[in-house]
């Protein structure tokens, strides 16, 4: 059989086998929509909240205006006790606790640092950092407008107490991700990874099942072909989520096509010669699926994206580059996302270049007519 018949084989083998086809084609439709749909309005637009005074002074109510003023705080309820407010907190009736404690005032006219407590559901971090967000920005502006009274009662005129209180004055702008929400710093990143993860699942299921026939095949042309089809899936699936689907969510698409395009190529054929390889490794249908499904959170931790790469062991370091993932989501993210070219991700396509061209010699022992499978 030539190569371009062991390809059309290897189609029929996959049409015929419905869990083959469910992963390879219409897992990625149903990631593609549903997992982006939580992250719809990206930012967390209102915590609710519960305010304890317990001081009951000029200062505190000022700050509680402030409070009451913030954006994303939903001051739901003001109190002096805590009893019943810790059990809310706990029930997840609120998200978050402010507790301006007594002898704020105080501490004010002493001109001392004063404390403002702040509590947040651990469960729910991007409430948590919001409400510590909101809560700051309104001390500061308070503390502002102590600072500037005091200045102004010592001679210096409005402009002047403006001036020393922001010597510098920052204007800051969020790059490529303008409402800093958390969908366009994370969703195409795991989309590279759901790319990946469905074609070595659905083909480690697809040859599991060959090898439990005795039916596996073996030979340079007959893994040329299957070479052919996966890389074909895998385009056809990196194309559609990075050309449609993201689209469709309306992500940021700042690449040059046709640098996306060539990335999309040579990731395709490195995740096609790895699925290769372990699908030769597995030899039964299951254990694909069962290894590789627990292994895509470690997967996009250690690429160093979601997790700060320096953070991470040493070995873990540079053994990230052994999967396919770690190039693939930097490259993909610094194309599509940050506007890249292709000479700015030159790691990402030396690291898929290599892995690409080892894999397919290991994959070409492994697949030698050798009259036997391996045990």
């Amino acid at each position: 059989m030539t190569i371009w018949q062991h390809s059309l084989h290897t189609w029929r083998l996959i049409f015929k086998d419905k869990g083959a086809i469910l992963l390879l084609f219409v897992a990625g439709l149903i990631y593609s929509f549903f997992y982006p749909l939580p992250y719809h309005f990206e930012q967390v637009e209102s915590v609710p909240t519960i305010l304890i005074d317990q001081d009951h002074s000029a200062s505190s109510r000022n700050l509680r205006r402030l409070l009451l003023a913030s954006p994303n705080l939903e001051i739901r309820q003001i109190s002096s006790e805590t009893s019943a407010i810790q059990a809310a907190l706990w029930q997840g009736d609120v998200m978050a606790l402010i507790i301006i404690p007594s002898g704020f005032h105080q501490d004010i006219l002493a001109g001392r640092a004063a404390q403002v407590q702040i509590a947040s559901h651990g469960g729910y971090l991007l409430a948590g950092s919001k409400a510590l967000m909101n809560a700051n920005e309104a001390a500061l502006t308070m503390g502002a407008a102590v600072s500037m009274h005091k200045l102004q009662s010592l001679g210096f005129s409005p402009i002047q107490a403006i001036d020393s209180l922001q010597p510098l004055q920052l204007h800051s702008r969020s790059l490529y991700n303008p409402k800093d929400g958390y969908g366009h710093a994370i969703v195409p990143a795991v989309m590279v990874l759901v790319i990946q993860q469905t074609l070595l699942i659905g083909v480690t299921l697809l040859l599991g099942r060959q090898a439990e026939l005795k039916q596996l095949p073996s030979g340079w042309r007959a893994y040329s072909g299957m070479l052919l089809t996966f890389s074909c899936i895998g385009l056809l699936n990196s194309l559609y989520f990075f050309l449609v689907a993201l689209r469709l969510q309306h992500y940021a698409q700042l690449g040059p096509l046709v640098h996306l395009l060539l990335f999309c190529l040579l990731f395709s054929l490195c995740i096609a010669a790895f699925a290769l390889l372990l699908g030769r490794l597995f030899q039964s249908r299951e254990r694909g699926l069962q290894l590789l499904l627990i292994s895509a959170v470690p997967m996009l931790f250690i690429s160093g994206y979601s997790w700060p790469a320096e953070s991470l062991p040493t070995a873990l370091y540079y053994l990230r580059w052994l999967l396919p993932s770690t190039a693939g989501i930097h490259g993909f993210v610094g194309i599509n996302q940050l506007g890249a070219s292709l000479v700015d991700i030159q790691q990402e396509l030396v690291a898929l270049s290599g892995l690409t061209l080892g894999m397919i010699a290991v994959g070409l022992w492994l697949y030698r007519p050798t009259g036997k499978q391996l045990p």
